[in-house]
């Protein structure tokens, strides 16, 4: 398995083994960065606490679960207060699990675009649902249709490089 990172913040040695395991143990990475465990225990509790950290999560291959991943690109008019206030409530009110997909990432973006959004769902019927939902959930906002795509294949996600990279030679033409 590929545990190394792409990219890592030379600058703390702490928040780079985090990067490379969050779930190895704070004596470990104390070992790793030549220091001592409460040391290593103040600095991700202040990473924590000033939101460097938002939180811990597993990278999963979606197509071994019989999920899909798909990705929704918009263009919309300049963001506004009640644009902003409706994103934070569809997040409070958990959305898309109530929608039956799991949202994975969405970024307010620069661009071509200005929405990105990533998720996860069982099949093509119910990305569409979804789908529809955003649509028809900022049709003020938005200058055209969005695009829904499907991904095929991540070779990275999260920093993380897919442990099956490989299948990638799947995907060249013969």
């Amino acid at each position: 398995m590929i545990k190394r990172n792409t990219t890592l913040f030379k600058s703390n040695k702490i928040l780079d083994e985090l990067l490379i395991d969050a779930r190895q143990g704070i004596q470990k990475i104390a070992e790793k960065c030549n220091t001592y465990r409460q040391r290593v225990w103040r600095e991700i509790k202040k990473m924590e606490e000033n939101n460097t950290i938002w939180g811990y999560t597993a990278v999963v291959d979606e197509e071994k679960i019989g999920w899909k991943l798909f990705m929704v690109l918009m263009k919309m008019k300049p963001l506004t207060k009640e644009q902003v206030k409706e994103q934070i409530e569809r997040h409070k009110q958990d959305v898309p699990g109530k929608l039956a997909v799991r949202l994975i990432d969405a970024y307010y973006i620069n661009g071509t675009y200005d929405w990105v959004v990533i998720f996860a769902a069982r099949d093509w019927t119910t990305a569409r649902k979804y789908y529809d939902n955003i649509r028809k959930g900022y049709e003020k906002t938005l200058i055209e249709k969005p695009e829904m795509v499907d991904i095929i294949f991540s070779t990275i996600r999260w920093g993380k490089i897919n442990p099956e990279i490989e299948k990638l030679y799947e995907f060249v033409s013969p």
